[in-house]
C-alpha cells in the first residue's frame, strides 16, 4: 500500500498566524511613543494591538510545533483515518 505525505493546513495556518503577530507587533511599535499632536483613542493605554500580536504569534508557533513536517502525531493518524475510509484506490 502507498501513503502519500503531504504538508498539513494547519501547519500554513500556524505560519500565517505567527506571520501575522509579528505584523501587527511592528505596526504598534509607533503605540508606545508619546502621541504628540494624535486624536484621543478610547481605551488606548490597553494596548490592544500589543496583547492580539503576542495571542497570534504564540497559537501560531503552537501550531508550527503540533504539525511540523515529518513529525508523527495523534491528529495525523485521525486525518488518515478519516481520509481512508472509503477511497482506497486500486493499483
Amino acid at each position: 500500500m502507498h501513503e502519500e505525505h503531504g504538508l498539513s493546513i494547519w501547519f500554513f495556518v500556524g505560519g500565517m498566524l505567527t506571520i501575522y503577530g509579528i505584523i501587527i507587533l511592528i505596526a504598534n511599535i509607533p503605540a508606545f511613543v508619546p502621541a504628540t499632536g494624535n486624536g484621543h483613542v478610547v481605551l488606548e493605554e490597553l494596548h490592544a494591538g500589543l496583547w492580539w500580536s503576542i495571542i497570534l504569534f504564540l497559537v501560531g508557533v503552537l501550531f508550527l510545533k503540533l504539525h511540523w513536517p515529518g513529525k508523527h502525531t495523534i491528529l495525523d493518524d485521525k486525518d488518515n483515518s478519516i481520509l481512508s475510509d472509503g477511497t482506497e484506490a486500486e493499483d
